[in-house]
């Protein structure tokens, strides 16, 4: 299969999705969780698919899948540009992972969590500073329109 070219915000997304689904943080995922994955990116596969994908991109034969190998598998699921609404979607799926509650915002700490995962090198300060810019009303929550403007940019139509 050929590999096709993920944007910067593609790898981002998915990179949100495995660190959410490796529960346990070590590093890898299922091939069940794997098969929720596509799901949530609107990909069903039967068992017997989901066994051929595992045999094909499970290089260690460790049974699950480390992040370098689900990038590979995945950019053969993901359409190189996405349009924005199936962006939206995908990113309201990771934000209710941390809205358990169902409450339509998250705690600014959660949310500091999130950056912390998705890149540690992110200095407090920084994050401090993102947090402020983001979290304009003060109330120390961010709400899904705020989690998506950091998540994907400004939006240039």
């Amino acid at each position: 299969m050929e590999n096709k070219e993920l944007s910067k915000d593609q790898l981002k997304i998915l990179k949100d999705a495995f660190t959410a689904f490796d529960i346990e943080k070590k590093g890898s995922i299922s091939v069940e969780v794997i098969g929720t994955i596509l799901e949530l990116l609107d990909y069903s596969m039967s068992e017997e698919e989901l066994k051929e994908v595992m045999e094909e991109y499970d290089v260690d034969e460790s049974g699950e899948i480390d992040f370098e190998e689900f990038i590979e598998l995945a950019s053969n699921y993901v359409e190189p540009e996405e349009d924005y609404d199936v962006l939206r979607a995908e990113l309201r799926e990771v934000f209710m992972m941390f809205d358990k509650d169902g409450k339509g915002y998250i705690p600014v700490e959660t949310f500091k969590q999130i950056l912390r995962e998705l890149d540690g090198a992110v200095p407090e300060n920084e994050l401090d500073d993102i947090v402020d810019e983001i979290d304009a009303d003060g109330s120390k929550t961010v709400d899904f329109e705020e989690f998506m403007e950091v998540m994907t940019g400004p939006r240039d139509e």
